[in-house]
Order: structure tokens, then sequence, then C-alpha cells
């Protein structure tokens, strides 16, 4: 059959009527026409409750009211979250200050604007039955970890001995099969599964050994300056999502994380939630923390103590590269 020019009109505009009538075509929306401001978030990790901040605000709607678009970026052992954000495929990232400091000394200019764990949850885990109880005992032993890891130097330095360092590949198994193994780990995950796996283990938090380094969120210094309101709009609502996840109900943030992420289950997500709570690393009131927000002289006394032991050259970065704005109040 044929159709004659008036015809094919009359055809195209009864198809699309249709088609908006019964929402056929509702995914294809123009950003400026929704009217949101798009934001990649590049996470350090697959999603996990670290991240529950953000999906707690994304969960229930909190950053799509307040005008923002937020799309989430899994992360994994090899994504290398400064440079994803440094070369602008995402405009902010998740890491640590002592990250940052070290890019900066680098001379990548990113900077921190909030923080997610006020105190790292970086630990030492060994078998219960291990005779290692203090940094002191590390003298000599070797450790799995990360070989870039800026606490070795530090540890080093305290101990003013040395132990040699075997590099993590983020498995379980060279820790399981070895009872006096010393593997790097966040308390807030490695423990729940080695002890699923059926090891009994302790771990020594990196904080009682006077190391301090921060979980935080950064961008760089041209999108922090092109994008001022916008910044400060995201960063309060994640403060938000952050201690609505910590202190009420976790539900919204936890379906939407085990869709990103389908390995997780409820046991795990409790746990780790449980232990980030009991720990107070995101925000401990009786030290006057509050959530998101980065202490400054927190960050400067990192970077001296990254001086004093040689991780980066002295003078090379300053406090205010690296903590930028009082964005979250």
């Amino acid at each position: 059959m044929k159709f004659n020019l008036r015809t094919r009109v009359i055809v195209w505009v009864v198809f699309v009527l249709v088609g908006l009538s019964l929402g056929f075509f509702k995914r294809i929306q123009n950003p400026k026409v929704s009217g949101l401001q798009k934001v990649t978030v590049q996470l350090d990790w697959f999603p996990e409750p670290e991240h529950g901040g953000l999906y707690q605000a994304l969960a229930k709607g909190w950053f799509r009211d307040a005008g923002l678009d937020i799309v989430l970026i899994s992360g994994g052992g090899n994504v290398k979250v400064t440079q994803v954000v440094a070369t602008g495929r995402a405009d902010i990232g998740q890491s640590a200050t002592t990250q940052i400091i070290q890019a900066r000394a680098s001379g990548v200019p990113v900077t921190n604007v909030a923080a997610v764990f006020q105190r790292m949850p970086l630990c030492l885990m060994v078998h219960e039955t291990s005779d290692v109880k203090s940094y002191r005992d590390l003298a000599g032993r070797t450790i799995i970890a990360r070989p870039e890891a800026a606490w070795i130097p530090y540890l080093k330095a305290k101990l003013g001995k040395d132990f040699s360092i075997r590099p993590q590949t983020f498995g379980q198994g060279d820790f399981l099969h070895d009872p006096s193994a010393i593997q790097e780990g966040f308390f807030t995950a490695e423990p729940y599964f080695l002890a699923k796996a059926g090891a009994k283990v302790r771990y020594l938090p990196l904080t009682d050994f006077g190391y301090g380094s921060a979980a935080t969120l950064f961008t760089t210094d041209e999108w922090a300056r092109n994008n001022t309101k916008t910044l400060s709009t995201f960063l309060s609502v994640f403060a938000r999502g952050w201690e609505d996840y910590l202190t009420n109900n976790p539900a919204p943030a936890h379906a939407m994380m085990k869709v990103d992420n389908p390995k997780l289950d409820d046991d795990f997500l409790q746990w780790c939630r449980t232990q980030m709570i009991n720990a107070k690393i995101a925000a401990d009131p009786s030290r006057g923390e509050k959530y998101g927000v980065l202490s400054r002289l927190q960050v400067e006394a990192e970077l001296r103590s990254l001086e004093d032991t040689q991780v980066i050259p002295r003078g090379k970065v300053s406090p205010s590269e690296i903590t930028t704005g009082d964005w979250v109040k």
C-alpha cells in the first residue's frame, strides 16, 4: 500500500501523540528541559555502606529536589579515582586526604571539599592467635599491603626499624592460609568476609598507632571555581544524606546499593553500617564533629606528618590548596 504525503503526516502525528500519551518518550529528555544539573561522582570502591550518604540522598530524591541529577560511578581495585576526576571524566570523587595531598604535591590541581570519614577505618588484620599487639611488633615482619600506602613510611619512621611489604592483591587467600599473616584492610569490610571464611581475626586500627587520615570527597580547583553554587548544594545534600543514613532507617540506600552491586547481602550491609556507627568514624559529636565537615586542623596535621616522614617534599603543598571552602556548614 502506498501513502501520499498528507496521509504520512497524519499517521506520524497520530503515532507521536499516542507515544506521548503512553509515556514511550519519557526516557528521551534534554537535561536543559528537565532543569537538573548533572553531577558525576566517581566512587573509590564498589557500592558499599561507606557510600551510604550519597545513596541515601539519591534514593530519597533529595538531590533531585535540590535540582541535581547525580550519577554515581562504581569504583574498584584498579580505578584511579584521582586521575578520573583530574582528567574530567567525573566531577567529584571519593578518596582520602592522603591521596589528595600526594596528588597535589605531584602538581595535580585537586582539593578536598568534604569529609566522608573523619578517621579512615584503615587497620592491620591479624589472626586471633598472632603475637602482634602493637606497631612495635611489626619490626622484621612482612605485611600484605599496597606498596604506595602513606602509612608505611609513617610507621617505619615511628618504629625506627624496618618491615617488608608484600603487594596487596585484594584477595583473602594469602591471609587465610598463613597464621602469621598481617594484612592491610578496612575494619568496616574485610574482617566480615574473613570471619565468613572461618578465620578468627583481630584488627589494629592505624589510628591507634597515631596515623591520621580522613576519607573525603574532592574535586578539581577548576570545577569548584566554575560550579560554586552546584558544589555547595551537592555537599549540603550529601551531608544530610550521610547523617540520615547513619542515624535513621538505611533501607532506601541499601535497596539502591544492591541494584548497583548485586553481590551485597543484607547481613554485610547491616554489619558494616554498625561498625561505622560504633567507631564514630563519620562524626563523633563528643569531639564537636559534624557529618561532612572536614577539619582543617586535621588536614594540616596530616600534611606535616607526611612532610616529616618524607612522603612528600616539605613546603611543596600549602594547607589552603588541599581544603577549599567551608562548603558544609
